[in-house]
């Protein structure tokens, strides 16, 4: 297993917002990647919860492919 791996199965420590408070932050997370835009500091919370969330981070994969107009993870 690698680090990686250990660190999706175990999570982070750090402060998570929820499923709810990530889900109002996705949006703006999406836009800012697909731009190319740095990410503020704000979102450190947002981060946290996609390294502890699979099924918000899965969201955010998909909604990443559809601004760059691609096929969602997966599909196909």
């Amino acid at each position: 297993m690698t680090e990686s791996d250990l660190r999706k199965l175990l999570g982070s420590a750090d402060p998570d917002p929820g499923c709810d408070g990530a889900g109002e932050l996705m949006d703006e997370y999406c836009e800012l990647v697909a731009r190319g835009e740095p990410l503020p500091a704000r979102l450190a919370a947002f981060l946290t919860h996609m390294a502890n969330c699979t099924a918000c981070r899965e969201d955010t994969d998909g909604l990443l492919a559809a601004l760059r107009g691609e096929a969602p993870p997966g599909a196909g």
